[in-house]
C-alpha cells in the first residue's frame, strides 16, 4: 500500500503550489474551450487528498472546481451548458475531501472512496453507458506509479469524444522499481535521490510483466542494461526512461509535454508532470502554460529572481535566439504544403520540448517566424490576407477569424 503521508496536507509545499499552478493555469481555458463545445465532460482526479491543506490553501479538487466555475461565469445565461461531472477518488483522505467540498456552490461532483486502479474502470464504464460524445480529463497525482497503467491511457482516446492527461510521472520511482526486480544497484547516492520524495510510493513489483504494465513496453530494459555496464549514469538513466516513456504515450496522443519540477540548480527533478492530447491547441495552451510555471520555478524559485542573459528551460539549459531559430527550422524541413500555424507550433514544442513561450515563436516582436518571414526562408499564407483599408495583414496569431498558414519555400 502506499505511504498515508500524514504530515503531507499540514502545509502546501512549493511543489505541490507548481503542480496545481499547472493545473489550474490549464483548466480555465480547457473548460473555456469545452463549454464552446456543448459537448459533456467528465473531470477526473484520481488522487484527490482532502482537498484542502490545513495551512488553508486548496488542494487540486477545490482548484479544478473554481476553474470550472470561473469558465462557467463568462456564459452564464447565454445557453443551456453541457454537463461537467467531476469525479474525485481518494483511499485515505475521503471522509476529509467530502467534508471540505460541502461548502462549495457546484454541486455536480462525486466523491469517490477507493483505490484509484480498483474504481476507475468501474467509473469510465459507467461514464460510457451514457454515451460516447463525451470529453474526459484526467488528472493523476499518484503516490508512486504502480497505479499507472498504459493499457487504460490507451483505450481513452478511442472511446471518449477526447481525452486529455495530466499524470505526475515519478520517474525515479519507476526506475527504483526496474532496478529493484534486475538486482541492480545505484551508484548515485539513492539517500540523496529519494530523500524529498514525499509522496513516494517504496512498495515494490513482483514481476517484469507489472512494470512492463506501467510503463507500457519493455524499453526500460534496456536502459537498466545500459546503466549496468555503466554506459550511462543514473540521471541520464531518468532521463532517458522519461523520454521513453512520452514516445510510448505519443503511440495514442499525438501531443507529449512534461514539465520537470526541480528546485535547485543541477538537482535531480522531484518528478516531471507529463501532459497528453490529441489537439494542437491543447497542446500550445499547455505549453504556453509550462514556459510560464518554468520561470517562476527558474527565476524565482531555483536563482532567487535573479534574470539570466538567455532564455533557461526547466532542465536548466540555455536557449539563446540561435538555438531556437534552428530548431524551428528542422520542425520546418518536413513541411512542404501550407500549414496552420498552431499545427506548426504544436510538433515544435511535441519534437523539442518547451523552450520558450508561444510568443518567442510567432507573435513577439523579435519571434523566430518573425524573422524566418522577413528574410524569405517561410512563405505566409493570412486569412483575411488585407485589411479593411486594402492593407496586408500582419498578423501572427490565429484566432477570431484570422488564420494563418505556413510553408517553408
Amino acid at each position: 500500500m502506499p505511504k498515508k503521508n500524514s504530515d503531507f496536507f499540514k502545509e502546501k509545499k512549493t511543489w505541490s503550489e507548481v503542480k496545481d499552478d499547472l493545473l489550474g493555469y490549464y483548466l480555465i481555458p480547457y473548460f473555456t474551450k469545452i463549454l464552446c463545445t456543448r459537448k459533456p465532460t467528465i473531470y477526473i482526479d484520481g488522487f484527490a487528498g482532502k482537498g484542502k491543506f490545513d495551512d488553508g490553501k486548496n488542494g487540486s479538487p477545490l482548484t479544478a472546481i473554481e476553474c470550472l466555475q470561473s469558465s462557467q461565469s463568462k456564459f452564464q445565461g447565454q445557453y443551456t451548458m453541457p454537463t461537467i461531472s467531476m469525479k474525485f477518488i481518494e483511499l485515505n483522505h475521503a471522509n476529509d475531501l467530502t467534508n471540505n467540498l460541502k461548502s462549495v456552490q457546484y454541486q455536480n461532483y462525486e466523491v469517490i472512496s477507493g483505490a484509484f486502479e480498483n474504481t476507475i474502470i468501474p467509473l469510465l464504464q459507467s461514464a460510457l453507458a451514457k454515451g460516447s460524445d463525451q470529453n474526459v480529463f484526467l488528472y493523476i497525482d499518484p503516490y508512486g506509479v504502480k497505479a499507472l497503467n498504459a493499457a487504460l491511457f490507451d483505450a481513452l482516446p478511442g472511446v471518449f469524444q477526447s481525452a486529455e492527461l495530466l499524470i505526475n510521472f515519478n520517474s525515479w520511482g519507476l526506475l527504483r522499481m526496474a532496478f529493484a526486480l534486475k538486482l541492480t544497484e545505484f551508484r548515485e547516492l539513492s539517500g540523496e535521490i529519494f530523500a524529498d520524495l514525499e509522496e513516494y510510493d517504496n512498495t515494490i513489483v513482483n514481476s517484469i510483466e507489472e512494470i512492463n504494465e506501467i510503463a507500457g513496453g519493455t524499453y526500460w530494459q534496456d536502459i537498466v542494461e545500459r546503466y549496468n555496464k555503466k554506459e550511462i549514469d543514473g540521471y541520464q538513466a531518468e532521463k532517458e526512461l522519461s523520454e521513453k516513456y512520452k514516445l510510448r504515450l505519443r503511440e495514442s496522443y499525438a501531443y507529449v509535454l512534461d514539465m520537470p519540477i526541480r528546485f535547485k540548480i543541477g538537482n535531480h527533478p522531484k518528478y516531471r508532470m507529463v501532459f497528453a492530447t490529441n489537439h494542437s491547441d491543447g497542446c500550445l495552451l499547455m505549453a504556453d502554460n509550462i514556459a510560464a510555471r518554468t520561470d517562476k520555478l527558474v527565476v524565482t524559485i531555483q536563482r532567487g529572481g535573479q534574470m539570466t542573459l538567455f532564455g533557461e528551460t526547466a532542465e536548466n539549459e540555455m536557449v539563446s535566439d540561435d538555438i531556437l531559430i534552428n530548431k524551428v527550422k528542422k520542425t520546418l524541413e518536413n513541411i512542404r504544403d501550407y500549414t496552420r500555424l498552431n499545427i506548426v507550433l504544436a510538433n515544435f514544442f511535441n519534437e523539442h520540448g518547451v523552450l520558450c513561450s508561444i510568443s518567442a515563436l510567432s507573435s513577439g516582436s523579435n519571434s523566430v517566424l518573425k524573422e524566418l518571414e522577413r528574410s524569405g526562408y517561410i512563405d505566409v499564407k493570412r486569412t483575411p490576407n488585407t485589411t479593411a483599408r486594402g492593407k496586408l495583414t500582419t498578423f501572427w496569431q490565429d484566432g477570431k477569424g484570422k488564420t494563418i498558414e505556413i510553408k517553408r519555400k
